[in-house]
């Protein structure tokens, strides 16, 4: 009995998970929200051949996975250079949003542990949500992607003291130490040993990871490397966990030491399905948990309780990314992305009943607002650029303007651009970077168009002209004497982002030559009927340079290799 029902919840989430992602897709909503509903539907329909044990093992692991390949693709150099921007700003965050919610529950009448545990998971946003969204729609290494992922690792990190203060403030509330001495002695025991935890696996990983790694790789086996890799991911978990830290933070720990191996893009290449695959069982698994029957008895406290997150998180992330120097669109569009509760809210609120500082119906109300703050928002990070050009017109010149201005900040007035017959580069990202340096190289005049405040300030210091602001302003635009122009080049891929720019380039110059990059095949079509000349779609460009190298190596003929790239072209859309 027991195995089948092992086996039927397997295939309920399978099929849940394969029903909710077609119907997201014909909805053309982001297809965790789907895989969520149709776990929620499910759940409720075959309450009878689903193992809730083996959901939430299943779904742990997923986490464990998805923290370690973004370890992975992070690395310690990369991590270095984005959280020293933004370490006291996020902590800043993180401190405030849960002191605020605190205050407020316990205002509210909850017993102040339930408060405190509720508010630690509120003042977190999801890791896997976010990144995963984001990598979906081309947008993880844009400004607002690099400042929403650093911002998201500063937050798992937080799970550290959380995780160590949780437990000691239960203790102190219990009467095991009732002095602040020994508090005191709690706290700083907890943290030394945490400190030595993680010192060690650092200074162990640096020295053994390569060599274990190395020594595996040579034997030349996928299956034993796959297994090893897997291995050293949960080796790490269960380290970090025996001394009362995070499971998730341990993997991802792994992920940083494998960054810095020869072998980190053949072990992301061989985890990656199985992080897929767990990571749509952990959102499906959280919809078929979803105490429904709460849910319904207590909608008006729920909706009261989220739409305060919200509100709270879009307005106090906006004000601190402003407050830190960058671009409002960027500081607009990281508040969106951090609206979601973390996926370690589940992991708090578990904690939380072991301890006995949650009652049944504080954990079904924390279990509640962790899904309903994914639900809202998840489709707000997919509409977030709509979202930014509604309330940035809307409002008009009532935004607010209590931040100052820097220097490089400043955009050009029209008397200081002199071109004429030049290239508008909207986005200096990893395309608009080397289309820059071939125009410098060939001696053709060009702008730059870019909120980056950083590649601004670069710019400027080589003498480039550049132009700060969002490209897909029309006065922007205007500044960068598009009405003068021989072609723009759009090297950003946001979809909207691109319709905006394309109808002002075209109302500011008619006989502009329009050139964008697409992220998304389907979307090649769309833009050519919006009138942009040519749309290059990097993964396409790729194959035809490796085909093209690949046929030559393989004695085709050069006349013959042109012949089938013509033909590539013309099924693909470009002849």
């Amino acid at each position: 009995m027991e195995q089948i029902r092992l086996l039927t919840t397997l295939l309920l989430v399978l099929i849940s998970a394969v029903t909710g992602g077609v119907l997201a897709k014909k909805a053309r909503q982001p297809a965790l929200v789907g895989y969520i509903g149709a776990g929620v539907l499910f759940g409720r329909i075959f309450p009878q051949f689903t193992d809730e044990k083996l959901l939430t093992l299943i779904a742990d692991s997923g986490v464990t996975l998805l923290l370690f390949t973004l370890g992975v693709e992070f690395s310690f150099h990369r991590l270095r250079q984005l959280l020293g921007n933004l370490f006291w700003v996020a902590t800043t965050q993180i401190v405030v949003v849960l002191f605020v919610f605190l205050v407020g529950l316990v205002f509210a009448g909850f017993p102040f542990l339930g408060a405190l545990f509720i508010a630690a998971a509120a003042a977190i946003s999801s890791t896997a949500v976010v990144v995963r969204l984001l990598s979906e729609r081309g947008e993880l290494e844009t400004v607002p992607g690099d400042v929403a992922t650093a911002w998201l690792v500063i937050q798992d990190l937080a799970v550290v003291p959380m995780m160590i203060l949780l437990p000691t403030m239960v203790s102190v509330s219990g009467g095991a130490a009732p002095t602040l001495t020994g508090t005191a002695g709690i706290i700083v025991l907890s943290l030394v040993k945490s400190v030595f935890a993680i010192a060690a696996i650092l200074y162990l990983g640096r020295i053994g990871v390569p060599r274990l790694l190395n020594r595996v790789a040579a034997i030349g086996n996928r299956e034993v490397f796959l297994l090893a890799t897997i291995g050293l991911v949960f080796l790490s978990a269960v380290t970090f966990y025996s001394v009362g830290l995070s499971a998730p933070l341990g993997a991802f720990v792994a992920g940083l030491l494998v960054a810095d191996t020869s072998q980190n893009h053949e072990i992301f290449a061989e985890v990656r399905p199985l992080r897929d695959l767990f990571a749509v069982v952990f959102f499906v698994s959280v919809g078929m948990v979803l105490p429904v029957s709460y849910v319904m008895r207590q909608w008006p406290m729920l909706v009261t309780l989220t739409l305060v997150l919200v509100i709270v998180k879009l307005f106090f992330v906006y004000g601190l990314t402003r407050f830190a120097g960058f671009h409002r669109k960027t500081a607009f569009l990281v508040a969106v992305f951090l609206l979601p509760m973390s996926e370690f809210g589940f992991i708090i609120a578990r904690e939380g009943v072991r301890l006995g500082a949650l009652g049944p119906d504080h954990y079904a109300l924390l279990v509640a607002l962790v899904f309903l703050t994914i639900l809202i928002g998840a489709p707000m990070i997919s509409a977030g650029q709509a979202m930014y050009y509604w309330v940035y017109h809307t409002l008009g010149g009532r935004w607010p303007k209590i931040f100052p201005v820097g220097p490089e900040q400043v955009t050009p007035g029209r008397d200081e651009l002199s071109l004429e017959g030049h290239i508008v580069i909207c986005g200096f990202g990893r395309v608009g970077r080397y289309i820059g340096r071939a125009l410098e190289m060939a001696g053709i005049p060009f702008v730059v168009v870019d909120y980056n405040q950083t590649t601004v300030t670069s710019l400027k210091n080589r003498g480039t002209p550049v132009v700060y602001g969002d490209p897909a302003d029309k006065e922007v635009l205007d500044y960068a004497q598009v009405d003068r122009a021989k072609a723009i080049i759009i090297a950003i891929p946001d979809r909207h982002t691109q319709e905006m720019i394309i109808a002002h380039a075209q109302t500011l110059n008619r006989r502009i030559k329009i050139i964008c990059r697409s992220h998304h095949e389907e979307d090649q079509r769309h833009l050519k009927s919006l009138g942009v000349a040519t749309v290059v779609q990097p993964e396409f460009e790729a194959a035809i340079a490796i085909v093209t190298r690949v046929l030559g190596d393989f004695g085709v003929a050069p006349e013959d290799i042109s012949g089938k790239i013509s033909r590539l072209k013309i099924e693909h859309g470009l002849g």
